[in-house]
């Protein structure tokens, strides 16, 4: 069994970061959860998570 290097580890963790970021968010999501999401779906995840990333600032702020 081949192991890919790590500079194609993390050209590829790049390239799935809209992924990688939802299930390294305090989301909840699972890998298995992103298997049976569509593209658009990952894309509201991503966009819900930047709305949620904004109101906690506006709420830091305003302390």
């Amino acid at each position: 069994m081949s192991r890919i290097s790590k500079k194609k580890a993390k050209e590829r963790a790049r390239e799935n970061w809209d992924h990688w970021r939802l299930l390294l968010s305090d989301m909840g999501i699972t890998y298995s959860d992103l298997d049976n999401m569509d593209q658009d779906d990952i894309a509201e995840a991503n966009a819900a998570l930047d709305i949620h990333i904004e109101q906690m600032n506006k709420n830091k702020s305003k302390k």
